[in-house]
């Protein structure tokens, strides 16, 4: 709702944490876990003060469940940027 952030990932153990993307006032992020029912792929951080809205995956489901096709074709967005 208010703010910036930006996610993080460790590529390989034992190596420094990398900044894979970077998330605006309108972004949203997390749903790729939701979808798939599996662990976050990557760390969210804020940039300073931010205001989130957040929501299990039972609502998430019922309130998004239509546009899961839409949702599911940016995967391969994601997975292209946290592969570089």
């Amino acid at each position: 709702m208010d703010g910036e952030c930006f996610a993080t990932r460790v590529e390989k153990e034992g190596e420094p944490a990398k900044q894979v993307m970077s998330y605006k006032v309108g972004d949203y992020f997390g749903e790729l876990a939701l979808l798939k029912n599996a662990p976050r792929a990557a760390n969210v951080i804020a940039k300073g003060d931010v205001k989130v809205v957040s929501m299990e995956r039972r609502a998430f489901k019922r309130l998004l469940g239509p546009l899961e096709e839409i949702l599911r074709r940016n995967m391969d967005k994601y997975n292209e940027v946290m592969n570089e």
